[in-house]
């Protein structure tokens, strides 16, 4: 039930909270003068809170975490023992798709995207030319561009003559709807940015934190054996997956830099 207290000569901000033995009082104006003296009307609640001061927020945050550790005890969430198993098995994943990325890479796939996005000039409109065929690399020496109708062979051709890309279109003699562009021989240019991508791909994998890498996979790991700790695992358990953990990460970390380097040299040889 409220209590109903009359203040006398004091003016109390109006909604603000105010300590009156082991309740929390809120000011709010409910009538004005009475004769020559000026009241107040300050209803409090029946109730017990706290005073809102820096200490009592710092006590009332302790009081709340340990309630909810409570909670948490009482609901019986259950966490289970981390498995390393599953660190390597993403690190594996995240290994065998930047061997495919660095393989196309080696290949000239930014040659085809480039190609893709090219625009065609069909009748009275321009096409981009993954609208107007298939491409993609044959044994890594030619580009192959599989046109889908017959009668935009041609225009194709003269868009890719067009387009100064160092290419020349020629008609596979088998098929008529097929054109075979000859890889350029690399240069020490074209080599050296093939490197600096490559470069680019290895970091990401590494530690980007944008999308999967091993950085992300690492910190996944430890957040697992962090749960264990609140979860009152043993020290020596936690600490142990942490080590194992740790390992893992600096394994794969080498095997990235040791596949850099075979790819670098692999490319500056050829």
């Amino acid at each position: 039930m409220s209590v109903r207290t009359a203040v006398s000569g004091v003016r109390p901000l109006l909604g603000a909270r105010l300590v009156v033995g082991t309740g929390t009082v809120t000011a709010r104006r409910v009538s004005g003068c009475r004769g020559t003296g000026f009241r107040e009307q300050i209803y409090a609640s029946s109730f017990r809170q706290f005073s809102i001061t820096p200490a009592a927020h710092k006590k009332k945050a302790v009081k709340s975490s340990k309630s909810s550790k409570s909670d948490a005890e009482q609901e019986d969430i259950e966490v289970v023992v981390y498995n390393p198993q599953s660190f390597i098995s993403s690190c594996d994943e995240i290994l065998t798709d930047l061997k495919s990325q660095i393989q196309e890479a080696r290949m000239g796939r930014g040659d085809l995207k480039t190609l893709n996005r090219l625009k065609i000039q069909v009748g009275k409109q321009k096409i981009v030319l993954e609208s107007l065929g298939q491409v993609s690399i044959r044994s890594g020496r030619h580009i192959v561009v599989s046109v889908y109708d017959p009668e935009t062979v041609k225009a194709v051709s003269a868009g890719i003559l067009a387009a100064n890309l160092n290419m020349n279109p020629q008609i596979d003699p088998s098929n008529p709807q097929i054109l075979l562009i000859p890889v350029p021989p690399p240069t020490r240019e074209s080599r050296e940015a093939t490197v600096k991508s490559i470069k680019s791909l290895i970091d990401a994998a590494q530690k980007s934190v944008h999308h999967r890498s091993i950085h992300q996979e690492r910190t996944k790991a430890m957040a697992a054996v962090k749960l264990m700790k609140q979860a009152s695992y043993s020290k020596d358990m936690t600490t142990k997956l942490e080590s194992q953990i740790e390992k893992i990460n600096k394994e794969y970390l080498a095997k990235f830099s040791k596949m850099q380097d075979e790819a670098t040299q692999a490319i500056m040889r050829s």
